[in-house]
């Protein structure tokens, strides 16, 4: 019997995905020397740049509170409707978080000794945030509409600890008076110290507790981006097939797009070739590490239980094998550039990072396969867990 389009089209779900994730995993303008993006470099007077940090940050946080009063109004004993309304203001919380990074890149970096590393110190203590507001994003996510939401909610908050950015920076204070008076100038703002320090200015979101009445209100993080919508616990083989799948791949994107953030900011700063190839063999090796791990994590499934289940595994199986090897030869191109000149390590990067695309696309011709196979329940599957949705 024909197969309808329709059929074709979900039959080819498995396969998107799998080659979405995997293209999404490294951007290729890090690898390019071409120092672009991560703010700007100008240097500002501190007392100026300060006065722009904490405009921005005022209407970071007024942004934020609006996102939050959604979930405010939410009926804390109906678990359902206030997982939603949860959800609802992390959408607003996503494009207050991306206006406020916008204005930071904007403000350049304050005309000071170590100025670089305040403005470095932020742009990570933004990475952090995002890793910890989407655990927490995924943990509300996961509460049963059964179970007691105020209860719920206070066991997530207690597993969770807000990220001490005023540690941070008086680290760097340590090593410089320009910084300690830097942070005293934004210490002086007390409503601009209150959003960087207090909440971890930089991606903190004002959001209710549920445990006292609207009116009282405490920090506590939320998702840079709100990931997608709660289903059911996996129970069933293929559920917990497709749930690890999409689990390790996105681990794995996380791990890499950590460490390709790591490289672009060098690749911004590096002062000569040498540094700048270290930087580099230490992206791969890192993505070398954290694919064998993905290998690991993939190779120890069984088969799902649907028709095609083992050539399906086993299509998965060969598309980590060949990004393990994939990985092997860019830390082995890596490790061979050379370091004569930094213009001539920029070549040799430039090289390997045109060589990614075409590996990759070989990986993705692998998953191609499994538009041949009977994937039965596992693309309504893919489509409906959350932790799926994030990797599309």
């Amino acid at each position: 019997m024909a197969e309808t389009r329709v059929e074709t089209c979900r039959r080819m779900h498995l396969t998107k995905l799998a080659r979405t994730a995997l293209l999404a995993a490294l951007p290729l303008s890090a690898l390019t020397f071409a120092c672009g993006g991560g703010g700007s470099d100008k240097k500002v007077d501190a007392d100026d740049w300060v006065a722009d940090l904490c405009d921005a940050a005022v209407s970071f946080q007024k942004a934020s509170d609006k996102a939050g009063e959604g979930f405010l109004d939410a009926d804390f004993d109906n678990t359902k409707e206030t997982k939603a309304a949860f959800k609802k203001s992390l959408e607003g919380q996503k494009k207050a978080q991306k206006d406020f990074r916008s204005d930071f890149d904007k403000i350049g970096q304050p005309d000071i000794e170590d100025g670089d590393k305040v403005v470095d110190a932020f742009h990570d203590q933004f990475k952090e945030n995002d890793k910890l507001t989407d655990e927490i994003a995924k943990a509300v996510a996961d509460i049963s509409d059964k179970d007691d939401f105020v209860t719920e909610f206070s066991k997530i908050a207690d597993d969770f600890d807000t990220p001490d950015f005023r540690a941070k920076m008086d680290d760097l204070g340590d090593k410089s008076d320009d910084v300690v008076d830097l942070v005293a100038t934004i210490d002086d703002d007390t409503e601009c110290s209150g959003i960087i320090f207090d909440q971890s200015g930089s991606d903190s979101t004002s959001q209710p507790d549920p445990t006292v009445k609207p009116s009282n209100t405490t920090t506590a993080k939320t998702p840079a981006a709100g990931k997608t919508p709660t289903v059911t616990a996996a129970k069933t083989t293929n559920e917990k097939w497709v749930s690890t799948v999409c689990v390790s791949l996105g681990n794995w994107i996380d791990d890499l797009q950590n460490a390709n953030d790591k490289l672009d900011s060098t690749l911004n700063t590096a002062k000569d070739a040498a540094e700048l190839k270290a930087a580099l063999v230490d992206f791969m090796k890192t993505g070398q590490t954290e694919t064998k791990n993905l290998q690991k994590e993939i190779g120890a499934l069984k088969a799902p239980d649907v028709k095609d289940g083992p050539a399906i595994q086993k299509t998965f199986n060969d598309a980590m094998g060949q990004l393990v090897a994939v990985f092997d030869d860019l830390l082995s191109q890596s490790q061979k550039v050379s370091t004569s000149s930094l213009s001539q390590t920029s070549t040799d990067v430039d090289r390997i990072s045109q060589g990614i695309g075409d590996a990759f696309n070989d990986v993705g011709a692998t998953f191609d396969k499994i538009d041949s196979y009977n994937a039965g329940e596992l693309n309504d599957l893919f489509d409906s867990r959350p932790e799926c949705q994030a990797i599309q």
